[in-house]
């Protein structure tokens, strides 16, 4: 186990190898097993059930960091250059989410209130300090914890934003991870504390970054199950429901009786879904999802 997490090229630095305190600490046998074992048990869902894996590795994440809730995002490079700059999000997008643990109804309907305020994301109500380093920072994979400094927390929790939405929620503390997938694309997990007196360790950020910078792949096809990375908007429920049973044995004909459509009008889903993803058949479609094409 020593000599394979030596030469892992996912292991944190130590503060041996820096010789300073370690931002990162060395994750122990037992954690690396247990990751291990998640990604073994990842790569074993079928291509059709990317929405169960995710739940998988989202109850793993909760289990081993003590999160209350765990939050999945893509988030798509919409605008570049001029067209970027001047926007609060720098030209980034959220395209899909996932959660664990789903909103409240209190939450909902002050979500819906701030979106009556001001439609436009152009006051820190919506766009809040952290948001802001991370679209500054994209491109580059990084974690990040409520109260590590990569923000001045102090003044943080003085703006309309955390007020809204961490304090009105319970949040005590939060991770933030980012995956490059490319420059126009990122996967984003965050995971949060409800009413808790304690905080994330760095332990406990060390290992969901673990997990997640070692499953690229994956979080590729969650892109993929959204129609992502060969589209700048998601698919519609009904087109990801096409999708996942081209990833099966169902033929065409059974499809459309499963979905209850005509087969003529689903030959027309079937062939319009192979023009967005560039394939021209169901085996391009898998080569895809494989990373292969």
């Amino acid at each position: 186990m020593k000599a394979l997490a030596k030469s892992s090229k996912i292991r944190p630095p130590t503060a041996r190898a820096t010789g300073k305190k370690a931002l990162f600490p060395a994750l122990s046998g037992g954690e690396m097993e247990a990751i291990y074992r998640l990604w073994d048990e990842l790569g074993a869902f079928p291509a059709e059930q990317t929405d169960q894996a995710l739940l998988h590795l989202m109850e793993f994440l909760s289990k081993w960091s003590g999160a209350d809730n765990v939050q999945w995002f893509a988030v798509v490079r919409v605008n570049q250059g001029a067209a970027a700059k001047d926007d609060p999000m720098r030209g980034w997008r959220l395209r899909a989410s996932r959660l664990l643990v789903p909103y409240g109804e209190e939450y909902l309907k002050l979500i819906a209130w701030i979106f009556e305020r001001n439609k436009y994301f152009d006051d820190d109500i919506h766009i809040g300090m952290t948001t802001r380093a991370m679209v500054e920072s994209a491109g580059k994979f990084r974690i990040h914890r409520l109260r590590d400094g990569w923000v001045d927390f102090d003044t943080f929790r003085q703006t309309e934003h955390f007020h809204y939405h961490y304090e009105k929620q319970g949040i005590t503390d939060r991770i933030w991870i980012s995956f490059p997938l490319n420059a126009d694309a990122e996967s984003m997990f965050l995971l949060d504390l409800h009413q808790r007196r304690r905080r994330f360790s760095a332990q406990q950020a060390t290992l969901v970054g673990t997990v997640l910078r070692g499953i690229r792949s994956f979080q590729r096809r969650l892109f993929l199950d959204h129609g992502l990375l060969v589209g700048a908007t998601q698919l519609t429920s009904l087109q990801r429901r096409i999708v996942r049973g081209l990833l099966t044995e169902m033929t065409e004909k059974e499809l459309a009786v499963s979905l209850g459509q005509q087969p003529r009008t689903m030959h027309q889903y079937v062939t319009a879904l192979y023009s967005r993803f560039g394939v021209k058949s169901r085996a391009g479609l898998m080569s895809l999802w494989l990373g292969r094409s």
